[in-house]
């Protein structure tokens, strides 16, 4: 007679933005320590990522605004103001690249939070299908009580280094995202542990 198997598949949490070099991964490695102080046996309960996605709205605002994005969009290394705010919370993310949201990913997620209404329309556009599973974090930390619900502004463009061709955003901008992951993480750690622990 076979042995029933009760082991309970872990619970898959996906962050999601655009090249997933900063506000998906901030959100990704905070959320993962958050857990680890508040109840570090969950985190055998959870499997949290991040992905990145560029939507088509966002690609074709960038070049009316004169910006070529250059694809391939992933396999880069974070964005330094990630990387300098994560390794102030004691997080090296110098070793990660970027990677690119796919079917398969959308699929083995439990709950999928892209950091803005841009970013999750066109999820749930190319994945119709998984649309139960599909909210902005703030939709998730706020239960759709959130006047605004975008982390950073989803249309905001930064300048091009023309010597390096690095992003240059203006001054504050990832401060002001950070700040807001922060609060989200903060105000929504119950409910994620809750969702972990269902």
């Amino acid at each position: 007679m076979a042995v029933e198997n009760r082991t309970k598949r872990k619970k898959n949490i996906l962050f999601v933005c655009c090249g997933n070099r900063e506000r998906s991964l901030i959100a990704e490695k905070r959320l993962s320590q958050s857990l680890e102080d508040h109840s570090p046996k969950l985190l055998n309960k959870v499997k949290i990522g991040s992905a990145g996605i560029f939507p088509k709205s966002y690609i074709e605002h960038a070049r009316e605004m004169g910006v070529t994005l250059v694809a391939p969009y992933f396999g880069k290394s974070p964005n330094i103001y990630a990387v300098k705010y994560l390794a102030e919370k004691g997080i090296d993310v110098s070793s990660y690249r970027s990677r690119g949201l796919t079917k398969r990913m959308t699929i083995n997620a439990d709950l999928i939070l892209p950091m803005d209404r841009v970013l999750r329309d066109e999820i749930l556009g190319l994945y119709p299908n998984e649309s139960g599973k599909v909210l902005t974090l703030k939709e998730f930390v706020f239960d759709g009580g959130c006047s605004d619900i975008n982390i950073g502004d989803p249309m905001a463009l930064p300048e091009i280094d023309k010597k390096t061709g690095a992003w240059v955003w203006p001054e504050g901008f990832s401060a002001n995202y950070i700040e807001d992951i922060e609060k989200c993480l903060a105000k929504g750690v119950g409910k994620f542990l809750k969702y972990i622990n269902t």
